[in-house]
């Protein structure tokens, strides 16, 4: 005859670590085997007319199998963690990858059309980054593509989103942000990219960022937000660099530059 120990083992402890395997988090793991392994103390009392011996075994193994489907567990969560990070995320600098990017941005399209909000765009680009590489190696280069990362990802709130478009160019979402909030977003982060000082041996490497913003426009997709962003970065190169430059998505995209202090 089973006994209540014995139902809880054979059919609530399975069930606990299948409700609990989507929360893919140690501690819930963690949380389930102590239980688990509380309620197999607490059955040592209920012994069916088993030895000591034998209960005590029987409990033991048990104890083990919990501990193993745990760490089993936990290893497997730890591996898609990792999956996904690496999937995500560029290898570099940390941030999200294109890909990834694109993906979240799309997410705050559809929030945006549905709850009537505003969302902006930025894409920033490194000034003379080939002559970063050429002059003091691709290493350096490296560094200024991470450093640049670094400056941005400091000057940005908590629910912003930056990601790495390729080479030197990297691109923010800034959610629940109009025109005028992305252009202040886009000069911190122009001004601390200014600061930032590589040292190369004797030499210290500084470099700047020039900056395309769009905002969103319900009658405008993805794909024309990302290019009026794109055509006021090159107004902002052409315009000698160092500065941020502001596309509006009217009929037909217009930029209206607003200059930094170079």
């Amino acid at each position: 005859m089973s006994t209540s120990s014995d139902i809880i083992e054979a059919f609530l402890l399975p069930l606990a670590y299948i409700a609990i395997y989507p929360i893919k988090r140690d501690w819930a793991v963690l949380l389930v085997a102590a239980v688990a392994i509380a309620c197999v103390f607490v059955g040592l009392t209920d012994d069916d007319g088993e030895s000591l011996a034998a209960v005590v075994v029987n409990r033991a193994m048990t104890i083990a199998v919990i501990i193993g489907i745990g760490f089993l567990l936990h290893r497997v969560s730890a591996s898609e963690r990792q999956l996904f990070r690496i999937a995500t995320t560029d290898p570099l600098t940390g941030i999200y990858n294109r890909r990834h990017f694109m993906t979240l941005l799309g997410r705050e399209q559809e929030r945006a059309l549905r709850y009537g909000n505003t969302f902006s765009l930025l894409i920033l680009d490194i000034d003379h980054f080939k002559r970063i590489n050429d002059t003091h190696g691709h290493p350096v280069g490296d560094e200024a593509i991470k450093a640049m990362a670094g400056a941005a990802s400091a000057h940005l709130r908590p629910t912003d989103i930056i990601g790495r478009f390729g080479g030197e160019e990297f691109v923010v979402l800034l959610p629940q942000t109009d025109e005028t909030g992305a252009l202040i977003a886009a000069e911190r982060i122009r001004e601390s990219v200014a600061r930032v000082s590589l040292l190369t041996g004797e030499q210290t490497v500084r470099f700047t960022v020039s900056v395309g913003s769009a905002t969103f426009a319900r009658r405008a997709g993805l794909d024309q937000l990302v290019e009026c962003a794109d055509r006021a970065l090159y107004a902002a190169k052409a315009g000698g660099r160092n500065r941020v430059c502001t596309g509006r998505l009217v009929e037909a995209p217009v930029f209206i530059p607003k200059l930094a202090v170079a």
